[in-house]
């Protein structure tokens, strides 16, 4: 590379005209893409480049300019299938939970009526429980007072049976003398 315009003009005649010096400085690579090439070489160029940009596209194939139309068409069309049974499948989903929300509250409102029954018959239990207490202590107490009550009947019986032996021979007696 020549470093500056003093160079000899044999060294400059070596180098190809398009990499001489302009203004100074060297422009190799602008020169270097532009060697040889005519304006439709670089249209090509910009449009293989475009082709590649837009290959790398999801679904796009490289066809001389990118992605097939038709393509894209039935990607968008199995998209929209795919959301369509995504949504269908989601209103499905909702309305299943929808109902068992139902059922749930059906069955809690069950289950708060059974507790409630629950209740009430363990009230009513207690309460049989304290009658039959209340009617075993009665029983017991009435029992014992049978037994006492006995006793002094059994007790009493001789001088009952002898006071009933003399009031029959009063009797009797009180009958003859009339």
């Amino acid at each position: 590379m020549a470093t500056a315009p003093e160079d000899s003009r044999e060294q400059r005649q070596n180098i190809p005209r398009q990499q001489q010096w302009r203004g100074g400085v060297v422009r190799r690579k602008v020169i270097n893409d532009r060697v040889g090439k005519t304006t439709s070489d670089i249209h090509e160029h910009r449009s293989k480049e475009q082709a590649a940009t837009t290959s790398k596209l999801p679904g796009c194939q490289r066809k001389e300019g990118g992605c097939t139309l038709l393509r894209l068409r039935e990607e968008l069309a199995d998209a929209q299938g795919k959301l369509s049974a995504y949504e269908t499948r989601l209103e499905v989903n909702s309305r299943r939970d929808r109902d068992l929300v139902k059922e749930n509250m059906d069955l809690q409102k069950e289950v708060d009526g059974l507790r409630d029954e629950l209740r009430e018959s363990e009230d009513r239990w207690v309460w049989l429980e304290r009658q039959f207490r209340r009617l075993k202590r009665t029983c017991e107490r009435t029992e014992r007072m049978d037994e006492a009550c006995y006793m002094r009947l059994y007790n009493l019986a001789p001088r009952v049976l002898g006071i009933v032996g003399d009031f029959m021979q009063l009797e009797e007696s009180a009958q003859s003398s009339e």
